[in-house]
Order: C-alpha cells, then sequence, then structure tokens
C-alpha cells in the first residue's frame, strides 16, 4: 500500500506563538504536493490546496487564486493516498472522529483527509490581514460564514496527540466549495452524501524559516 506524505513549513506551534511572516512561495509549497492548508503572509485568510491551485478563502467570505510568489508564514501540504475509502456516507463534524478511529490501523500516526461530496451545512472562519495580535486573539475575533446545501471538498490532516506541537491536536482542516466561492478554516460540517478518505502517513517533511531573522529571535 502507498503511503501518503506530508510536507511542513514552520508548525502549529510556531503560527499559534505569532509567527506570521511569508517565507515560503506558493510555487515552492507546490512542488511538495497537490493537498494542504496553510496562511498567508500576515496570517491573512486560509489557505486551500487542491489539485496543484492554490487558494485564499479571506475575512470577507471571498475566496481567489494565489500567485506564485506569494508567501505563507505556515503551509502543509501532502501527497495524498487513500488508505480508507468509504462511499456515499452521512457524516458530521461530530461522527468523524469515530468513524476515523474505527477504520485506520493505528490512532498514533498521522492520516491525511479528503472528503468530497454534497454538504447540508458547512460553517467557516477566516483571520483578517496584516495580523500583529496574539493568535487565540485573533481567532476570537474572526468572522465565521455558513452555507447550506453545498458540493464541495475538505482537505487537510488529523494528527495523534503525541505529534500535536507540529500539526496541532486532532483535525486541521479547510474546505472549498466546487465552484470556488466559498472556502476557509473549517469550523463545523453536516454531509448527506460524501466519499471519505483517510490515508496513513508513512514519511513527514518538517522544514522551520531558519534563516529568517524575526523566526530565530522568538520564543514560542
Amino acid at each position: 500500500m502507498k503511503k501518503s506524505k506530508i510536507f511542513q513549513h514552520n508548525s502549529y506551534t510556531t503560527l499559534y506563538g505569532g509567527f506570521y511572516e511569508g517565507t515560503i512561495t506558493a510555487k515552492e509549497v507546490l512542488t511538495h504536493g497537490a493537498y494542504g492548508i496553510g496562511t498567508l503572509d500576515g496570517a491573512d485568510g486560509e489557505v486551500i490546496i487542491l489539485n496543484g491551485h492554490v487558494y485564499q478563502g479571506d475575512s470577507k467570505n471571498q475566496v481567489r487564486l494565489v500567485s506564485a510568489d506569494e508567501t505563507m508564514p505556515y503551509a502543509a501540504t501532502v501527497e495524498h493516498h487513500a488508505s480508507v475509502h468509504l462511499e456515499h456516507q452521512t457524516l458530521s463534524q461530530e461522527t468523524l472522529l469515530s468513524v476515523l478511529t474505527e477504520k485506520i490501523s493505528s490512532p498514533n500516526v498521522p492520516h491525511t483527509v479528503l472528503i468530497s461530496g454534497q454538504f447540508s451545512k458547512i460553517e467557516i472562519s477566516s483571520k483578517p490581514p496584516k495580523n500583529t495580535a496574539p493568535y487565540l486573539e485573533i481567532l476570537a475575533h474572526q468572522p465565521h460564514f455558513t452555507k447550506t446545501q453545498i458540493k464541495g471538498v475538505i482537505v487537510g490532516i488529523w494528527s495523534p496527540k503525541h505529534l500535536e506541537s507540529l500539526y496541532g491536536n486532532g483535525f486541521h482542516l479547510h474546505f472549498l466549495s466546487t465552484d470556488k466561492t466559498f472556502g476557509a478554516h473549517l469550523v463545523d460540517f453536516s454531509a448527506e452524501n460524501v466519499t471519505v478518505e483517510f490515508g496513513e502517513v508513512g514519511t513527514m517533511t518538517q522544514e522551520f524559516s531558519e534563516n529568517n531573522t524575526t523566526f530565530n529571535t522568538m520564543k514560542f
């Protein structure tokens, strides 16, 4: 069985700790995988990487294609290979963890996540541009948006607790609608008819912004 791969530039902890300066380009990010998540320079909005294209869902509930030279302080891209494939599932945010833990072989290994189809409800959130405040403060004041009866894709990573300093604890997922008009960080969802794929991760590549002065002087 071919296993998924993760490439991560910086980490959940560095973003959570306040490092928002873009240090990798969208072009370079795409050399490491066709799917993934991230945010733009200044922790601006939410990045969704699908099929080799980089999209941003912003705090005004708009989606655009990101140019090759735009930069990110955090990105996690994956080569996704499904080790679990489930068709026509009725699913919710609350039941996703139980479905995953029931189907995967090891709860101590991270998994890539790809869920596509018809969603009865999607709630997303997105950070404003040019952030300088502590990350928890940004999250507390960011706008949320909801749509019903929408087709699209959820993409991201599930991480076991022992890797939470790298990836965060549990699911880190973003959503993008099929028509590319609605997308950002996934907050909640319910689905009527979706295909669910989990990919067991066999290789993790971790990169940090070691050539950036701000990064090297911060205390996380």
